[in-house]
């Protein structure tokens, strides 16, 4: 399939028309709640699906059925995926043309547009979604296949990745990459039927993966995720929220493990809101941090019902406005107003 270059989205959930450049290794997508993170994520994991296996130099349409199927998978509209259009005034579509390196692949959605069926399980990306995933897995595959469930496409996803056993020969420079992973689980991931453990060193019983803290979940499903190959050098990795419940101290260990997956070759896309995060990235890429790999930091805005916009640089300082940097710099001044006003308080009893 090859790496995704660049997007363009016109009249869809929050976009209007958006129009976004990527880089090989590592792009951080960041922004205020309701300015279209996850929305991106899961229009880039849709679209990705959709782009023909051959190579074409010229512009091609995107398979028109797979992208549809997917769309209503992932986003879950109650009834179609034309529900989602931005405008639906009469003659209104929504467009998407993504540059890969495949070439340029486009398609254009008109209302109505009523194809709901379900879409094959994913084979060009991996989404991991915010919340873990270990805790739902025994059972959820069959019983997302039979019954309406509360979950979208990408937790069937992931979990159907997830039951893939354990390659015989695995990628030596992604099996590196998750030796830290390992220490801080402090033993092997292990799946045994339907459930997964953590077989820790020097207990002769392992650990059921749900009695592990959640943010250990998240790491023990990455493990796996590459020890079965579900990961591999040909993936394109879709990661909503990392920091989601993981202790700051984990934070550094999962900034490393994603510049290792970029410098394996595995093309990334985050989306975040954690500030130890995107520090510890943008650092990397300001002063050089081995392993050297490309980093692309995205700022999603948006006023109020006004369409998104976008912003992007190499390191967080190129950015003109991150709200991320922004919250923290009002927070401060918040705690310099506050302490200033207990002198005062104090001056005058």
């Amino acid at each position: 399939m090859g790496k995704l270059k660049s997007l363009h989205i016109e009249n869809f959930t929050v976009f209007d028309k958006l129009d976004i450049e990527f880089c090989d290794g590592v792009n951080v997508i960041i922004g205020a709640n309701s300015t279209g993170k996850s929305h991106l994520l899961k229009v880039l994991y849709a679209v990705i699906q959709a782009i023909p296996a051959q190579r074409n130099t010229k512009a091609t349409s995107l398979n028109m059925h797979m992208l549809i199927a997917w769309l209503h998978g992932v986003f879950r509209p109650e009834e179609y995926v034309t529900q989602l259009l931005r405008s639906k005034e009469h003659g209104k579509s929504a467009v998407f043309h993504v540059t890969s390196e495949n070439g340029h692949h486009y398609a254009e959605l008109f209302m109505p547009f009523h194809i709901t069926s379900s879409a094959p399980p994913a084979g060009k990306g991996l989404f991991i979604p915010p919340n873990e995933v270990l805790a739902i897995y025994p059972g959820f595959v069959a019983s997302y296949e039979k019954r309406e469930l509360g979950f979208d496409q990408t937790y069937y996803d992931i979990c159907k990745a997830l039951a893939a056993a354990p390659l015989r020969q695995k990628d030596p420079a992604l099996s590196s990459s998750i030796l830290e992973f390992e220490d801080i689980l402090q033993g092997k991931v292990v799946l045994k039927g339907d459930h997964f453990y953590v077989q820790r060193k020097g207990l002769d019983k392992p650990l059921e993966a749900h009695l592990l803290a959640e943010g250990h979940r998240k790491i023990a499903a990455l493990v796996h995720l590459i020890n079965n190959g579900s990961i591999d050098t040909e993936t394109v990795l879709f990661w909503d929220e990392p920091e989601a419940n993981l202790n700051p101290k984990l934070i550094k260990h999962v900034a490393l493990f994603l510049r290792r997956l970029a410098e394996a070759g595995i093309q990334v896309f985050i989306a975040t809101h954690d500030y130890l995060l995107t520090g510890e990235l943008s650092m990397a890429a300001e002063y050089e941090t081995e392993p050297k790999v490309p980093i692309r930091f995205i700022a999603m805005s948006r006023e109020g019902e006004e369409p998104v916009k976008v912003q992007s640089g190499d390191t967080l300082a190129d950015l003109p406005d991150n709200p991320i940097l922004n919250e923290f710099a009002a927070h401060y001044e918040r705690e310099q107003q506050a302490a200033i006003q207990l002198m005062k308080n104090g001056a005058t009893k």
